[in-house]
């Protein structure tokens, strides 16, 4: 005898092809994007535009670099020539004492023209020290042209560097002997009344000192840019 299976009915075909609410078949997964995640671009603006946080400062800091060099050789060239020893060696100079330090250290407005470069270095190297200094100012601005809109910080600390080396760079092309003038001056008097001093500096090397200490401080705490997350 052969047994023949029932059709399934109409109501039957219908539960299996829709099932119940209450059914435990979960969904399938949405499929996920293989789109690459996008970066986000940079905004370094342009050479002027998004930049007025390096440009703004450069002039009036220049302006007081070279009024304050002028001011203070005319004053102190009014004063009557002092002796003193120095790191064992005696002769005369013309200073403005400023007392406002206390014993041992002490601070004086003086004359003198730096041909090279930092703690009297490289005196006889004055023609290439200034090609040296042209090629770093060009690097600035371009330094400056690649630095993000956001990170003002950063574009102050290079418009104060590049405000104090043209200051000086206007002190070698355009003064004695192509000397930068240097009147700011710190020293120590030891217990036999000798003076041990801190090279003589100017505006203009404060500017760069400070701003290469910020530049570097702003760097090492600047945010990362951040990618765009893909909403697929």
């Amino acid at each position: 005898m052969r047994l023949i299976a029932p059709r399934p009915t109409r109501t039957e075909i219908s539960a299996l092809s829709d099932p119940s609410p209450g059914s435990s078949t979960a969904d399938p997964a949405p499929a996920r994007s293989s789109a690459p995640v996008a970066q986000v671009e940079p905004n370094l603006g342009g050479w002027f535009r998004g930049k007025k946080w390096f440009w703004v400062p450069v002039l009036p800091l220049v302006v007081l670099d070279l009024w304050t060099k002028a001011w203070a050789f005319a004053a102190v060239a009014e004063q009557s020539p002092t002796i003193r020893k120095t790191n064992g060696i005696t002769y005369q100079e013309q200073r403005i004492p400023v007392d406002f330090l206390p014993d041992p250290f002490g601070f004086a407005l003086v004359r003198l023209r730096n041909t090279g470069t930092v703690w009297g270095l490289a005196q006889d190297s004055t023609i290439i020290l200034m090609v040296l200094r042209c090629i770093a100012v060009l690097a600035l601005v371009w330094f400056a042209r690649k630095t993000e809109v956001r990170h003002r910080l950063q574009q102050l600390t290079l418009g104060g560097i590049l405000a104090g080396a043209l200051g000086n760079l206007y002190d070698n092309f355009f003064c004695l002997n192509r000397g930068v003038r240097d009147f700011l001056y710190l020293f120590r008097l030891d217990e036999e009344g000798v003076e041990h001093g801190f090279p003589a500096f100017n505006a203009a090397d404060s500017y760069i000192t400070v701003g290469a200490v910020l530049l570097l401080i702003s760097m090492w705490f600047q945010p990362a840019s951040n990618p765009a997350h893909n909403p697929n």
